[in-house]
């Protein structure tokens, strides 16, 4: 994904930290498919504060679930790749 820190922020989205990857998160284009919980629970737990923990899983396994958000409310900032 080509999107930047300050592009996700305008639209609205809200940044979760991690050591390697970092994971954005629309709470609006949610449309609550579950797959994020449902496919690395490690990560994405409703039942913690905050409930995005990119350290949670593998750099990888966390890029493949939030690729496959069905609404786009999910997106990451690799920073491995960033420059």
């Amino acid at each position: 994904m080509a999107d930047t820190e300050e592009d996700l922020t305008k639209l609205g989205y809200k940044k979760y930290y991690g050591d390697e990857l970092d994971i954005y998160f629309h709470p609006i284009k949610c449309t609550h498919a579950a797959n994020c919980i449902k496919y690395l629970p490690s990560v994405f737990d409703v039942n913690n504060k905050p409930w995005i923990y990119p350290n949670g899983a593998l750099r990888e396994d966390g890029k493949r679930v939030v690729q496959n958000c069905p609404s786009d409310a999910l997106r990451f900032i690799d920073k491995r790749t960033v420059h």
